[in-house]
């Protein structure tokens, strides 16, 4: 496991490279910026700004945990980047590409955010806030609002957890609405053995959990 410090350098060189593209980008040199994060992204990761933008996800994912471990450091760098590619795609007016930037970037802040102690002193709950703000205007994909699910639920919101549960399972059909059901009824047995301050402070009250898992069970028939 990485130390504090070791991810407080991280946080410095995020920063130090971060306020270079933010200068190009100030000074409308948008292309310079993006030419400039293919440089990072090959310092980085190892891979460059287009293959980062056409592989998956989950082969992304893959490629950087050897083992099984994800290597968050170049999590988070693929995250920021992806980051700072949708902002600047916004300011040349190219929303197209902002949109997939912003959503691929999402994913891989939710993947850096389940690894506790290892991220815990980088504000990755603003960093995901930021990028659910740039797609408000947007319908994001199914595994997108699971994904969110799991993670307002680890977090103790449980009122956008819900949101996102009952939002997934509306795109829902056959087996994978069966699968999301059974998800939900796991969130709702974990919310009945919550304090009433618990949940009050999660965004829920017991009568809510109630009524959301009768709707859930309805749905499921």
């Amino acid at each position: 496991m990485m130390n504090k410090d070791y991810i407080l350098r991280i946080a410095e060189r995020f920063g130090r490279m971060l306020a270079i593209i933010l200068h190009l980008r100030q000074s409308n040199k948008h292309e310079e910026a993006l030419i400039y994060i293919d440089d990072i992204y090959l310092q980085t990761t190892g891979f460059t700004a287009s293959f980062v933008n056409s592989a998956s996800e989950e082969m992304l994912l893959q490629m950087i945990s050897p083992l099984g471990v994800l290597n968050v450091q170049k999590c988070m760098w693929i995250a920021l980047l992806l980051k700072e590619e949708g902002d600047i795609y916004v300011e040349m007016g190219n929303e197209d590409e902002s949109y997939y930037r912003y959503l691929k970037s999402l994913h891989f802040f939710l993947a850096a955010a389940k690894q506790g102690d290892e991220v815990k002193d980088i504000d990755i709950d603003s960093a995901i806030e930021y990028n659910l703000a740039a797609l408000e205007a947007y319908e994001v994909p199914q595994k997108t609002k699971l994904t969110l699910f799991s993670y307002f639920a680890a977090v103790g919101n449980y009122g956008r957890a819900e949101d996102m549960l009952f939002e997934a399972l509306e795109e829902g059909k056959g087996p994978v609405e069966v699968g999301i059901v059974e998800q939900g009824r796991a969130f709702y047995k974990e919310l009945g053995s919550k304090s009433e301050e618990d949940l009050e402070a999660g965004g829920m009250s017991r009568r809510e959990v109630e009524e959301g898992l009768a709707e859930l069970n309805g749905k499921g028939r």
